[in-house]
């Protein structure tokens, strides 16, 4: 029965419809918490899921709790820089960003632009340019707390590349243009590409 119910979501989420979808996924992942546990693989795929049909159906409140619970899962099970982990923060910020929430948001853009660094800057930049879009919004989380061992925290988590992100941050800011609202209009769900 729930391989047939994830054959039909997963064709409701290619066809692109997405409510049809979210339904589907959203009693997965109620079943495979209570059978599986909430770490198990196919739990967290359905999770991961819901987000996706979450944010085409601009279900911005709904999602959040979602994404803080699966990001957290993610972080601890995958790591920062694992691509599943990835997308769910940039769902999570994209989120935050509708729901005018900035400075969770642009944490979430320094923790993962920061986690992508080495093997992604392009990302990594296109990230900490939507940071800096929202820096007037979110200025305490771009006052990075230096920590004992040398590298910035934003919260608890440490940033790796504290140094780099900082002088890359100001210098997206001085790229910035002055009219913020077009700026803001620029932001994708993968961040903001400055030319």
């Amino acid at each position: 029965m729930l391989a047939e119910m994830q054959d039909e979501a997963e064709a409701y989420l290619l066809a692109g419809e997405y409510s049809h979808a979210l339904a589907e996924f959203s009693v997965l992942r109620e079943v495979r918490s209570r059978r599986e546990g909430p770490y198990s693989v196919m739990y967290l795929s359905n999770l991961h899921d819901c987000v996706r049909c979450m944010s085409h159906l601009h279900l911005w409140a709904d999602s959040t709790p979602l994404c803080r619970e699966l990001h957290g899962k993610y972080v601890r099970t995958h790591g920062r820089a694992q691509s599943d982990t990835v997308d769910v923060a940039k769902h999570w910020a994209w989120a935050l960003v509708h729901l005018h929430d900035y400075p969770p948001a642009v944490r979430l853009y320094l923790t993962t632009a920061d986690a992508l660094w080495d093997s992604q800057p392009d990302q990594a930049r296109r990230l900490l340019a939507a940071a800096a879009a929202h820096r007037s919004e979110a200025d305490p989380v771009l006052m990075l707390e230096p920590s004992d061992d040398g590298t910035a925290r934003i919260d608890r988590a440490r940033l790796a590349h504290s140094h780099d992100v900082l002088v890359t941050i100001n210098q997206l800011i001085d790229r910035l243009p002055e009219d913020v609202t077009t700026v803001r209009a620029a932001i994708t769900f993968d961040g903001l590409e400055l030319v």
